[in-house]
């Protein structure tokens, strides 16, 4: 796989998750400011197209990367996208029936999604359309799961982080009276954030091992440091699964033992499959892996 083109595949990807991460009033406050500047006179409409006109154009950035490919109509279907939702985000009325009740909220999240799944989907059709063109499969898998470890691990983080600061927003608002301590609450809002971001981390971490090995086995199979590399992951395999599974069993524990000091409560049901099953599997890819490795000392043993 030419480096290049890898490149450019991650860079995209990575320009379209900003999207999702920007606050949700960001959008809406950019789209009344833009309107203000387009109704302060001819010059402020010039300078607010320019400013829509320059957005628009940026997922043509991605045709700087070479060699073009089928895909490509992605870009503009992304920047079509774009400038749409911004001259809706300017014009909230031509929106039927959304104008009166937060429609630059609903016009900002639909823009947010369809521009940004075109420029993702795009960023990995490219990678999978040139990964069988790589002269190093084993680098270019490493490559790939080290960035898929990263990304998993920051949306997840992410994602929980804002979801548990907004559990502690609504507490906050909900128990306004005088004399009530909410750091209990709060306290368990935060572990129990904690306990449920853990085993993807921890599925991210095999990952990462997985492509140790995929990179050792490309340099020699059967040699010591790939059988090495490949008990090493059998062996975090099996901790992440059972680290996974007793975070889980420890936090539901956690939060029916701390019922008394709660201010707000908020259940759900709810499982480790991610960190569970890749564990599993790669634990069995790595038993797989040693018998292979049997049949091939026998075989050069008979030789």
């Amino acid at each position: 796989m030419d480096k290049r083109t890898f490149s450019g595949g991650t860079a995209a990807a990575l320009a379209a998750v900003p999207l999702f991460l920007l606050p949700a009033e960001a959008l809406p406050r950019f789209g009344e400011w833009l309107r203000e500047l387009s109704l302060s006179g001819a010059s402020g409409n010039v300078f607010a197209w320019i400013i829509v006109l320059i957005l628009t154009a940026l997922p043509a950035l991605g045709l700087l990367w070479r060699p073009r490919c089928n895909w490509d109509w992605l870009l503009a279907l992304a920047a079509a996208e774009i400038f749409a939702g911004l001259y809706l985000l300017v014009n909230p009325s031509l929106v039927y029936r959304l104008a009166d009740f937060g429609g630059r909220e609903f016009i900002a999240l639909a823009a947010v999604g369809g521009a940004s799944s075109a420029l993702l989907a795009w960023a990995v059709l490219r990678v999978l359309g040139h990964i069988e063109q790589s002269p190093s499969p084993g680098r270019t898998l490493e490559r790939l799961l080290v960035f898929s470890a990263v990304l998993m691990g920051w949306l997840a983080a992410w994602s929980t982080g804002a979801a548990a600061l907004r559990k502690i927003k609504d507490v906050a608002e909900a128990n306004t009276m005088p004399g009530i301590s909410l750091t209990g609450t709060n306290v368990s809002i935060a572990l129990l954030a904690a306990a449920d971001l853990l085993p993807t981390l921890l599925g991210c971490g095999a990952l990462l091992l997985a492509g140790r090995l995929a990179r050792a086995m490309e340099a020699d199979p059967f040699g010591e440091e790939t059988v090495a590399r490949a008990e090493e992951l059998r062996r975090g395999c099996r901790r992440i699964a059972a680290a996974s599974v007793l975070i889980y069993a420890g936090g539901n524990l956690f939060q029916f033992l701390f019922l008394p000091f709660l201010r707000s409560g908020n259940f759900s049901l709810s499982f480790p499959v991610f960190p569970v099953l890749l564990a599993a599997a790669l634990d069995l890819l790595c038993r797989y892996f040693r018998r292979a490795k049997a049949v091939s000392d026998d075989n050069e043993s008979i030789i």
